[in-house]
């Protein structure tokens, strides 16, 4: 059989509608996954956001308790504002689904510093709150030795929870912003790592 014409140009066309198949479907599929890495993106910011909120409100209340360590004031109280305000389970689930395993890390490790702190800072108050009236003098003079020799333990492990809570901070901005240009864009804008 010979090849006539009419044969070469159906040949042609279909070769051609076959590769404008192909190539339809090869850019189809690089949009949906352009769209589906976008929308992860997105709420792996919004998980950020959340977490930042809740991250910098527990660490402010540490620091007002640092700065006026009152031996009345009820830690536990003042901090309730704090979880009543944030839903503490989804950022958690939303942590362990979209947080990247240095995030997760950072968080864990904030979290841990904070924990020590707030065990650090309620025995010493549990102490602190022993040497007021209503206690034998035997009582309050142990409990001044007491409180002044674990105050330094509390600063140190409030020193922890805020260097903790500054790496956290530097990961999650990592994560929401430079992450995502450099590796969107060819060649990073002026001023980014």
């Amino acid at each position: 059989m010979e090849m006539t014409p009419v044969i070469a140009t159906l040949l042609g066309a279909g070769f051609g509608a076959l590769m404008t198949l192909l190539v339809a479907v090869m850019v189809q599929r690089a949009t949906l996954k352009r769209e589906r890495d976008h929308k992860l993106w997105e709420r792996q910011i919004a998980v950020i956001e959340e977490m930042m909120r809740h991250e910098r409100n527990l660490a402010q209340k540490r620091r007002e308790a640092m700065r006026n360590p009152d031996p009345e004031l009820d830690v536990f109280l003042s901090l309730k504002s704090v979880f009543d305000e944030a839903d503490v389970s989804k950022i958690t689930a939303n942590l362990e689904l979209y947080g990247s395993p240095v995030l997760k890390a950072a968080h864990q490790a904030a979290f841990e510093a904070w924990r020590d702190w707030l065990v650090e800072f309620t025995q010493w108050q549990g102490h602190n709150k022993r040497t007021g009236p209503g206690h034998t003098e035997e009582e309050r003079a142990e409990a001044v030795r007491e409180t002044t020799k674990r105050w330094p333990n509390v600063e140190r492990v409030s020193v922890k929870a805020d260097e903790a809570y500054d790496e956290l901070v530097k990961v999650m901005r990592a994560t929401a912003i430079f992450e995502p240009v450099v590796s969107r864009v060819t060649s990073a804008p002026p001023g980014l790592p």
